[in-house]
Parts: C-alpha cells; structure tokens; sequence
C-alpha cells in the first residue's frame, strides 16, 4: 500500500515537473474571433449600405445590422462574448497562463494537456452606438462584410472578409444570434456553404436533371429566403448567385436581371480575385464568367480552380458530421464542447445548465465561409429572442468562453474527453491540418495573400 502511495506521489511528482519545464509552446496557431456585424441599420442604402459593386459603384443592399430586440442587440452580446473567448485563449500565450488554461480544461478531461499556444485577433474592437451617430463620418465604414470606398479619398478599403484574409487565420470562430419563432426550442445551430461540387449539382438541376440526388442529400434542408420558393428552389437560386451574381426567376432557368448579388470573389481582397480589367469584360457581357445568359455561362478564372480544388471539398463537403467537411465538424464540435461544459462546469441555476438544442445547420452560399482561406466555425449561439439563451450568453459569459476556447485547443491538438451521461459529448479529434499546410502550392491558410 505504502508503495503504491509513493508510486503516484512520485508520477505526480513527474508530471508537473515535466509540465514546468515547458519553455516554449509545441506549436503556434493563429485564429481571428468574429462577433457579427457591429454597424447600424442606417438609411440610405446608397451611403450606408454594404456589398459594393465595383462595376456599378454602388452598394448592393443595406447593412445587415443583425438581430435586435428591445431590450439587446446581437452585436453587442456576441461582441461580449469574443472579447472573453480572447480573454481565455490568450492565456496559452505564456506558460504561467497556460497553466490557468489547464485548469478549465480539467473540466473536460483528465489528460494534462501540452502547451499549445492560439493567438487569436478580434475583426473589431467595439460596436456602434445607436445614439448620436455621425451620419456624415460613414458609421458602418470598419463593419463591412466587403471592401468599400472611403467616403472622403475614394480609395478602396478592406472590409472584414480581407480583413481576415490578411491575417491568414487557420481558424475563423465566427458568433452570430439569430430571432426565433413559436415554438422553437432555443439553442444553436452551425452555418454552412458547401462546395463547387453541390453548386454545379444544382445548376444541372436547373437545366434539367433529375433533383433526385438532392432532395435524397444531406443538404436538402436549404436556408429558404423566398418563403414562397421550395427549397430547392432557394437552392438552385443560391447556385446562380454562386456562379453568375444574379437571382434566377421560380423555375432557376432564366437569370433576373433586376436582382444582382455582386461578382463576389472580385469585392474582397485576395490573390483570388480576378485580373484588372475584368470589369471591362462583364460589362460586355460576353460568353464566360459574367455571362447573364445561363447557357453562356462558363466558371473559369483563378477564384474558380481554387474552388474546384481538393482543400475547399476538404472545408465544405463530406467529413466527420456527414456533410459540410472540416467546416461542419468545427462548428459541431465547438457547440458539443459548449453543451458539455454548461452542463458539467459549477452553476447555481439549473435552469442555465441545460442549454437548448443542437439545430439544423443554416445552409446557402454564404459569403463569410466561401470567400476566405481558412476552417469557418460560423455559430448561431443562440436566439436573441430566447430569454434561457440570453441569461447563457450573459450570465455565464465565461463559461460559454471557457468551453468554446477548450474546444478551440481540442480542434487544434485534440483532447479525451471524460465519459459522461450527456445528451451531447465532443469527438475530441483535431482537424487534420497537416494536409492543408502541405499543398503544393503552399500553406492553405497563408498563400490566400499574394502579399
């Protein structure tokens, strides 16, 4: 007996002296946190609005401020949020902190984990204030999803995606609320984009092949914003934004010359936009990858072989969850980590210890996922208009950072997770980033810059 005690005396013993003589992290990783949106709902469109088409030199719909009730706003609640999952993640900067991090992450296993370090960035710094806005200083300026003028110089300025493309992130944590309606349960959801693969899928679709393969899919549960359009009518919509810009009418044959989403890939900066001059050549209107008609379309271009590329079915198609690639697991992942530790980490009020449910992915071509060389762990954490959802979001603000930051790490190194009786447990298994760092091209997340 007394043996066995000075046995796990002296493994312990082992242990933290192994642990203290870290000096310097087993590796570095660099992800940006991105509390939606920021700006105001501000009219008109024309000044204050967002998705600026260079070939027009106007922006093609309003700011999309993001929920609101009347008593919060999800810029301000997500941007809370972020600031205390930096505030966690950047403790792994130090071996003194990583220690602290350790700590919350005893909560979830029983491993003691390597010292990995993740710096981590914030797309913004603060949030807009409502109350006396200077109209004519451009409010939304730094909130923009796209590039845009500068009000004064005329001189293009990065929006958030170039923003976030600039820091070459291996990982983006993207935190959005969304309202509800009657009946729904709360909770959180992942969004997703797919790939090039289920878009030329749903353009074939469009010109006459059999839906079957679709519908039968795991991404028939399309996001529908024509209410009146089928999903798969929201689908084959989506496709044609995809590929040419326009929404399509009802049927997805014919393109709607009235209803023009951008050149998307050319409204950001990346060395995947297409060469200068090619606002010429759509405003010609020719055959090729402006082309209006859906007969005359062709995908071709650099923005177009990136997305025809293995790393974007990696990121966008099949994977651990099924569908949606390494995007899909992230997002998943983070939210089973999150319902894990609401439900294991200390808590008076049992009421905050059983969040709502995993939902359904959100799914469309998304901007934020599509346009960006790096893993989108895009999260609706919650519903603004859920007051369980909100008294999580706030009043266990640290605890929703903890478990999401512990995820983080799990995602980059992987973590064994502590068996548990929980409606849901993380897989604990990292992303295999080895194979995007490995291309022949270069490092996936660090060559989306030419500079």
């Amino acid at each position: 007996m007394i043996r066995r005690i000075l046995l796990i005396l002296f493994l312990l013993i082992f242990s933290f002296s192994v642990s203290s003589q870290e000096t310097i992290p087993k590796r570095t990783y660099n992800i940006v946190i991105d509390p939606g949106h920021g700006g105001l709902d501000l009219k008109p469109k024309e000044e204050h609005g967002d998705k600026y088409d260079p070939i027009s030199n106007k922006y093609l719909e309003p700011y999309k401020a993001g929920a609101q009730t009347k008593s919060r706003r999800e810029s301000e609640v997500v941007f809370a949020l972020a600031k205390e999952v930096k505030e966690i993640l950047d403790l792994t900067k130090t071996p003194e902190g990583f220690e602290t991090f350790r700590s919350y992450a005893k909560k979830f296993t029983n491993d003691t984990l390597p010292w990995i370090r993740i710096d981590s960035d914030l797309t913004r710094e603060e949030t807009a204030k409502e109350e006396g806005a200077d109209l004519s200083s451009d409010p939304n300026a730094f909130y923009r999803l796209y590039d845009y003028p500068d009000k004064k110089s005329g001189k293009i300025k990065p929006g958030r995606i170039s923003r976030i493309n600039a820091a070459r992130p291996y990982l983006v944590l993207s935190l959005h609320l969304n309202p509800s309606w009657k009946g729904h349960p709360g909770g959180m959801a992942a969004v997703l984009s797919p790939s090039y693969r289920t878009f030329y899928n749903l353009r074939k679709i469009s010109e006459g092949k059999s839906s079957r393969s679709f519908e039968d899919g795991p991404w028939s549960e399309w996001m529908r914003f024509k209410m009146e359009w089928s999903r798969l009518e929201n689908a084959v919509a989506d496709a044609w934004i995809y590929f040419n810009g326009y929404w399509p009418n009802k049927s997805g044959k014919k393109t709607d010359l009235s209803n023009f989403e951008g050149y998307r890939q050319n409204m950001v900066t990346w060395k995947y936009a297409d060469p200068s001059g090619w606002i010429d050549k759509a405003v010609l209107d020719g055959p090729g990858p402006y082309a209006k008609k859906h007969s005359e379309y062709s995908a071709k271009g650099k923005f177009w072989d990136r997305e025809r590329a293995e790393p974007e079915l990696w990121r966008r198609e099949d994977g651990a969850e099924g569908f949606g690639g390494d995007n899909h697991y992230a997002a998943s992942e983070l939210m089973r980590f999150l319902q894990y530790g609401l439900r294991t980490l200390p808590n008076q009020e049992e009421e905050l210890s059983n969040p709502g449910p995993i939902n359904k992915p959100y799914i469309s071509t998304y901007s934020l996922p599509t346009f960006i060389n790096a893993i989108s762990a895009y999260l609706e954490i919650g519903y603004i208009d859920k007051e369980k959802d909100m008294k999580i979001l706030t009043q266990r603000k640290k605890d929703t950072a903890i478990s999401l930051a512990v995820g983080v790490y799990s995602l980059f190194h992987g973590i064994k997770i502590k068996s548990a009786d929980l409606p849901y447990i993380p897989k604990g298994k990292k992303i295999d980033w080895t194979r995007y760092e490995n291309l022949k091209e270069g490092n996936y997340f660090r060559i989306v810059r030419e500079e």
